[in-house]
């Protein structure tokens, strides 16, 4: 069962502002502790599990992910549609990228919002990384924070509803945090009320130790 804990009020007329100062909108303290954690998290690889929905069409994959601050990342998909295909990200606006099968050797250079380089619902290869969680939560008009389970494990939720809908349809994110790391193990994409993409974080190592090299 939820409990509700805290709300971070943005709005300038909001009373706490009114009554301590522009100061007092703190963070909710889950949130607070997410960002602790990913700063001090130099590289990091995990396995996600992402389902998509857009119009009648889905997509259920599941991806191997590398993540080096500031500008490195790999995605590999291990199982799904494109089983076997990958990108990488060396900074910029390019990947490099191969496909599945008995083209997995060849490599090609292309933007990296290429329509072979998204997902269903067009998110690139960064939209894995926990630093989009951060910019989910930057981006929301408030966040409100409660504690839960998630697949056994305790968990804080933030609900990150946007001011108004992104180019996407897009209009609110929940994050669910480890209480134990304070960092993602699930995230649910909303428009409007319909449930359009989950992505499950497992075997996470924020001290991968990865180089440039990996890359």
């Amino acid at each position: 069962m939820k409990r509700f804990f805290f709300v971070r009020a943005l709005a300038a007329g909001a009373t706490l502002a009114a009554c301590f100062g522009s100061n007092a909108l703190a963070a909710p303290p889950a949130e607070t502790a997410f960002r602790d954690a990913w700063n001090g998290v130099k590289s990091f690889t995990a396995t996600i599990q992402s389902h998509e929905v857009k119009g009648s069409a889905t997509q259920d994959r599941t991806y191997h992910y590398a993540y080096l601050k500031p500008h490195f990342a790999r995605i590999d998909i291990v199982d799904g549609p494109g089983k076997g295909g990958g990108a990488v990200w060396t900074g910029g606006d390019t990947i490099r990228g191969h496909r599945g099968g008995f083209l997995s050797g060849i490599q090609l250079n292309r933007p990296i919002n290429d329509p072979e380089a998204v997902s269903l619902r067009g998110d690139n290869l960064l939209r894995a990384s926990f630093q989009s969680v951060a910019d989910d939560l930057k981006a929301a008009s408030n966040v409100a924070e409660s504690a839960g389970t998630l697949d056994g494990q305790a968990v804080d939720i933030l609900s990150a509803p946007l001011a108004s809908a992104d180019s996407s349809g897009v209009t609110k994110h929940v994050i669910y945090l480890s209480k134990a790391t304070h960092l993602p193990v699930q995230r649910n994409t909303y428009a409007g009320d319909q449930l359009v993409k989950t992505e499950k974080w497992s075997n996470v190592n924020p001290n991968a130790g990865l180089k440039d090299s990996d890359f």
